[in-house]
């Protein structure tokens, strides 16, 4: 996976794929893997403009037929801008979760699980009625 100096654009679909997701569900989707050992992989947060958004790179080919809701699928036929080597922190373009091993990758199945489950979280946590009169 290319990373420079400098943040650049890159096509998905050739390294890697993307998984892009809202900051909130992201972040409890790598608490739910990292609970459940599985790898994170690299992540990259864009927490600029109106949604902050978490992009986790897992393996190519991974976004044919993705279709979990609230999550967006970078493949061939996309770019996403990654950040220089040295970008850990904000503000602006950084990596959130940068693997321990090279080459780890987010595993599909287990990255669509995660988020699932934190996507549900999130929608029961907002129906629940509010505890105070």
């Amino acid at each position: 996976m290319p990373i420079g100096d400098e943040s650049d654009l890159f096509p998905a679909g050739q390294w890697w794929d993307a998984i892009r997701a809202p900051e909130a569900i992201g972040r409890r989707a790598i608490e739910l893997l990292i609970e459940a050992s599985h790898p994170v992989g690299p992540v990259i947060l864009d927490s600029d403009g109106l949604e902050p958004r978490l992009y986790f790179l897992t393996v190519s080919g991974a976004s044919v037929g993705w279709d979990e809701p609230g999550t967006v699928a970078l493949g061939r036929t996309c770019h996403v801008v990654v950040p220089s080597a040295d970008r850990m922190f904000p503000p602006g373009l950084h990596w959130y979760n940068v693997p321990a091993q090279p080459h780890t990758l987010a595993q599909p199945d287990t990255l669509r699980r995660a988020l699932a489950m934190a996507r549900r979280e999130q929608q029961g946590a907002a129906a629940e009625p509010d505890s105070c009169p």
